[in-house]
């Protein structure tokens, strides 16, 4: 089969020959149509995951079941032809510390990870865990489908874990390929939502889905915080997402919680974060560490957006324009989210 390789950090991919993957017995064999790009996997390409070479990236594969395994098979939830997503986990030993006080494959000790420590779904084929698969709606198509595996799981698990009241105010910072799916999925559970970012690509993408944000606003505007705190009212947002691996932003969203707000940051700066301390304690702020959806709430997620429509901005790239991703990528005029196109 052909699939794109990572061969050297920050060398151009490879499109090379290799052969297709053998499912185990809880695997599905993906026939892939579609494969996103996103932060981390210019992260591996990078090299801070230290990922083995060479490998196969992406951890937003979608695509068609084209081969069960036994005992994937005996749960009747999958067929030949099923249109499917897989998660970036998978394989749980089962018998380490992270899976006996868990039972969660996202905290096993000898999991594997798609596209950043093992082969990803940038090929015609991928092996997917029966377990962390999910089915596509109908009315989805694999491009859109693509970055929810990822930056739609990482935002919907991000205000799962804000866990704010209905309808409280709700903070987007970065509006991205994850902070524009944020956006709907907040407006799509009922919140008020003020999107933050200093390009105008971002603000602008705030506003194109039928699922807009109410506000929107420049992070280089020196009043932006008392602008958020007099629309959301009760000295600022219940919530705020930080879809930025900017640090200087991360510390700055503290700054429009209101007394007990969470903030949840989703961007991974290898630096580490920095927080004001005051800010934190005297209003006595969360900042919750998310990860991405259980396949659980994956599904959740799925559901609610094929009920709303979501939709992300995709820039579609053919298989043979592989190599330029990571180029892609690092453009400052990049809106939304790459997906390569691999099938049909």
């Amino acid at each position: 089969m052909k699939a794109v390789q990572l061969v050297q950090y920050k060398k151009e991919y490879q499109i090379r020959d290799v052969p297709v993957p053998e499912p185990g017995e809880n695997d599905l064999l993906i026939k892939i149509a579609a494969a996103g790009f996103c932060h981390t996997d210019y992260q591996v390409w990078e090299g801070v995951y230290k990922s083995p070479t060479p490998l196969i990236p992406s951890h937003e594969p979608v695509g068609t079941v084209v081969a069960i395994g036994a005992a994937a098979q005996k749960s009747g939830k999958w067929s030949i032809g099923s249109r499917v997503g897989a998660l970036l986990f998978r394989h749980p030993c089962h018998h380490c510390v992270g899976c006996e006080s868990t039972s969660d494959v996202r905290f096993c000790k000898n999991n594997e990870t798609a596209g950043l420590l093992n082969d990803g779904g940038m090929a015609e084929y991928m092996i997917g865990d029966a377990d962390d698969c999910v089915l596509l709606p109908d009315n989805l198509s694999f491009e859109q489908a693509a970055p929810l595996m990822c930056a739609g799981n990482t935002t919907w698990a991000a205000l799962v874990a804000a866990n704010v009241a209905p309808a409280a105010p709700v903070g987007i910072v970065g509006i991205g390929g994850l902070g524009s799916l944020a956006v709907q999925f907040a407006k799509a559970l009922g919140h008020p939502v003020v999107a933050v970012d200093n390009r105008e690509e971002g603000r602008a993408l705030a506003t194109e889905p039928t699922l807009k944000a109410d506000l929107v606003l420049d992070f280089g505007d020196s009043e932006a915080v008392s602008k958020i705190k007099s629309w959301a009212g009760r000295d600022g947002l219940a919530a705020v997402i930080v879809c930025t691996d900017n640090v200087e932003a991360t510390e700055w969203s503290l700054n429009t919680l209101r007394p007990h707000g969470v903030a949840v940051p989703l961007g991974l700066p290898t630096t580490g974060f920095k927080f004001d301390a005051f800010t934190v304690i005297f209003n006595e702020i969360v900042i919750k560490g998310s990860l991405v959806a259980t396949r659980d709430q994956a599904e959740d997620m799925l559901r609610v957006v094929a009920d709303h429509q979501i939709e992300s901005h995709l820039t579609v790239v053919s298989f043979d324009d592989a190599p330029k991703l990571p180029d892609m990528y690092m453009s400052s005029n990049l809106k939304g989210r790459l997906v390569l196109k691999v099938g049909s």
